[in-house]
């Protein structure tokens, strides 16, 4: 069976590398046609916007977000790939401002290329544990301040300073929209936010985003959450329907597994919060162009 990171390991590298910096590059522009230029001022850069995020997926995908390892690699056995390759420090710099852009160039890819289209209106929702330091050091840790980053991995039965990433998938498992919330921030209470720009969509998410004091507005957005353990005898389900709920949901949780086990979304080595939300950023768009980039390297084979 072929898994949808298998290219990782089994095609050319410079094939994939091309194909991203192609991909990126045409939704770069895209944007700019739309909005208008990125850069207002000053002289566009020799090393190109499209070029930073490019090596961004590199580091994030090959090198599990080990930026200084990964510019080392590419400049000794890749230097034509990127001649003007900026120091470590430049490069950082420029990467974490491009944390914005970065996630609009994965919405227009992910339309694009219909990860996510109007046809699929039903949603997945799960999260995912951010941890920014140790809970020993938390406070000692400069990022983010204050009680309401200190929460608990009931999973994992760990402690946890930092955030929760909440996301929604499609029903193939392709990232569509998501949130950072502060770790004491319980599932259910953060779903309003993370549905709030969603149209027209049916979400489902576990018991833990199963909220009923939010229940009217959660129903208008056709938001379904099975009942916690602790109240399934005052809001029963079907068993069927329990059934048929698990089975769907376990995309979801194969995205986050792929997530975390691929591409290291638990450990950002961020140490800024501009720098945590532009590697989180990173790392959902290189996850979503794997769907893309099996394809794209079939056709460039049988061509």
């Amino acid at each position: 069976m072929t898994g949808m990171t298998d290219f990782i390991t089994t095609a050319r590298w410079e094939d994939v590398w091309t194909i991203w910096f192609v991909l990126v590059d045409d939704a770069y522009q895209a944007l700019e046609r739309r909005y208008g230029r990125w850069r207002r001022t000053g002289p566009a850069p020799v090393f190109h916007d499209s070029e930073v995020i490019t090596v961004a997926l590199i580091i994030d995908t090959w090198f599990h977000g080990h930026e200084a390892l990964g510019l080392a690699f590419l400049r000794q056995y890749h230097p034509t790939l990127f001649p003007h390759l900026p120091s470590d420090g430049w490069f950082n710099q420029r990467r974490t401002r491009l944390g914005p852009l970065i996630d609009q160039i994965r919405q227009v890819i992910t339309q694009q290329y219909g990860g996510v289209s109007g046809a699929d209106p039903d949603r997945l929702a799960d999260s995912a544990p951010i941890p920014v330091a140790t809970y020993q050091r938390a406070r000692a840790n400069r990022t983010v301040t204050g009680s309401a980053y200190f929460g608990v991995m009931n999973r994992r039965r760990a402690k946890l300073f930092g955030f929760r990433l909440h996301l929604t998938t499609t029903t193939h498992g392709v990232v569509d929209a998501w949130v950072l919330a502060p770790a004491a921030i319980h599932d259910s209470q953060a779903l309003p936010a993370l549905v709030e720009d969603a149209a027209c969509q049916a979400l489902l998410g576990d018991g833990a985003y199963h909220n009923p004091t939010a229940a009217p507005v959660l129903a208008a957005r056709q938001v379904a959450a099975p009942p916690r353990r602790d109240s399934r005898k005052r809001e029963p389900w079907p068993a069927e329907l329990r059934r048929w709920v698990g089975k769907v949901r376990r995309r979801i949780e194969t995205a986050l597994s792929v997530l975390t086990v691929v591409f290291n979304i638990e450990c950002p080595h961020a140490r800024s919060l501009q720098g945590l939300v532009c590697r989180i950023s990173t790392r959902l768009l290189a996850y979503n162009l794997c769907f893309i980039t099996g394809a794209l390297l079939a056709q460039q084979i049988a061509s």
